[in-house]
């Protein structure tokens, strides 16, 4: 996610995005619908027909094998299992025709024909290229690419020396893939905004490609269940004020630092406000095309740290949900979910 993007011009559109919104009347209230709102929202996708794959290089020791599907480009050093390959290849292309699907500007993909991944055939050789200790897939926004390990997703797990479970974990593939078909766009959101619709994404995959958007609650609720198995009678998550307030490193300290049974509880507040964006109503989504639309079109400021140039998401994420909002916002979700089978706690206040 670490872009350099060309200045555009003046900080003032903010307030101006704010009059205006509020003039259509468009300025949003923290409520989430009743009934789920769907609208034009896709209700499910599916593929019509296997994902194409052609073997563009075949390796040896000088050259990895290069493997060419519509929308990616693999290399790998050592060759990969064609059934694994092809229930990987259906499941990732999948998701640019799913966010183009979506009435929002979430697909970004990289420039060139084919996006990069990187495919390493063990834990060490994927460490060594820069991927994260324990993982089975990194999303490098610098590189363009994705790094992923093989004995997880490609090939025949063999149960000995791994650190991650012998099934390969789709719903990982589809969280990072998102965020590779999000590229152009990533730096000019707030992370909890791309991790809650990466999130989204793969709380919506049902399996081989297939999604369903007809009932996000049941999804959702499946999603954060399953990742946080421990909290039994209520869920405890980061309060939605501290998850907004996240700057892109100091997401990435957090999730480097923090404790691995904890370690998803930011996804999930991250998800939960993505919900209430996409199906908190008509004038709230329409508010969140119309902040993704103009982010696009923002000034940007200098990390002094890294300097990499970043949009001022900071300011124009309050045309989503302001400040003051944020804790109403927080009880009418926990209020929406309890009869949905989710009882949440926010901490970290």
């Amino acid at each position: 996610m670490l872009l350099s993007f060309r200045p555009l011009f003046l900080a003032s559109r903010v307030r101006l995005l704010v009059y205006l919104l509020t003039s259509l009347g468009l300025a949003l209230q923290p409520e989430i619908s009743r009934a789920e709102d769907v609208g034009n929202w896709p209700t499910s996708w599916k593929p019509s027909a296997q994902a194409k794959i052609i073997v563009a290089q075949k390796g040896n020791g000088n050259k990895p094998y290069t493997y060419h599907t519509q929308n990616y480009e693999l290399h790998s050093l050592t060759a990969l299992n064609t059934q694994q390959l092809q229930a990987f290849a259906n499941i990732t292309e999948s998701i640019p025709h799913v966010l183009k699907r979506l009435p929002m500007p979430l697909l970004g993909m990289p420039e060139g024909r084919r996006a990069k991944v990187l495919i390493y055939p063990d834990e060490d050789s994927f460490i060594a290229a820069g991927g994260v200790p324990g993982a089975a897939g990194y999303y490098n926004g610098r590189m363009k690419a994705i790094l992923l390990r093989a004995d997880s997703f490609l090939t025949p797990a063999s149960g000995r020396g791994s650190r991650l479970p012998p099934k390969a974990d789709y719903s990982l593939l589809v969280h990072e893939f998102t965020h590779l078909c999000m590229h152009n766009i990533l730096g000019y959101l707030p992370p909890w905004f791309s991790e809650g619709t990466a999130e989204y994404i793969t709380a919506a995959h049902q399996s081989k490609g297939v999604y369903q958007f007809s009932n996000p609650s049941s999804s959702i609720r499946k999603r954060i269940r399953k990742a946080l198995p421990n909290d039994k009678d209520e869920i405890i998550l980061p309060s939605i004020s501290e998850t907004m307030a996240l700057s892109h490193k100091q997401w990435g300290e957090r999730i480097k630092k923090g404790q691995p049974n904890d370690l998803y509880r930011s996804y999930a507040t991250s998800l939960l406000i993505v919900h209430t964006l996409f199906h908190g109503g008509e004038k709230r989504r329409e508010a969140t095309r119309t902040f993704l639309k103009t982010q696009q079109q923002r000034p940007h400021r200098m990390d002094q740290e890294t300097r990499i140039l970043y949009p001022r998401w900071d300011e124009a994420q309050a045309i989503l949900i302001s400040p003051e909002e944020r804790k109403k916002l927080q009880q009418r979700i926990i209020d929406y979910w309890r009869p949905r089978g989710l009882r949440l706690k926010f901490n970290f206040e």
